[in-house]
């Protein structure tokens, strides 16, 4: 069983069976096969001028934060209790998504991420939801 199918109770044949066992409602996925119900979140494409004058309009005071380079499983990273609420900036395609090669297509499905041992999938499968909606529901 695929991570996919342990979050949504049914496998990927197609993107239109997926579709049509998921539903959006506002910013949740949920699975007509198990009634699970996971937030995606929201998706913002902004360009850096858009950033740049988000910042600049903010009222936004920062606090002291860290940066810091962790080479590492990223697997282990997610699993820890000392990064919850961490935020981690992975590499990703420019489609969003994270195919193991140019002959690996969204329509094949994300389930498949779990055999790929690199860190782009192993972030997508973390935020499942977010993955899940964006392979299929964004075009």
């Amino acid at each position: 069983m695929t991570w996919f199918e342990q979050l949504t109770g049914f496998s990927e044949k197609s993107p239109d069976q997926v579709r049509r066992q998921l539903r959006i409602e506002g910013e949740n996925l949920r699975s007509l096969a198990n009634g699970a119900r996971y937030r995606y979140g929201r998706l913002e494409l902004p360009s850096l001028q858009e950033l740049r004058h988000r910042v600049g309009a903010s009222a936004f005071e920062s606090e002291p934060f860290a940066i810091r380079e962790l080479v590492a499983d990223v697997r282990d990273a997610h699993a820890d209790p000392a990064h919850a609420g961490a935020l981690f900036q992975v590499a990703s395609q420019f489609n969003l998504l994270e195919m193991i090669s140019p002959r690996v297509t969204p329509e094949q499905g994300v389930g498949i991420y779990e055999n790929d041992r690199t860190q782009g999938p192993a972030c997508a499968i973390a935020a499942g939801a977010g993955t899940i909606f964006r392979n299929y529901f964004v075009r």
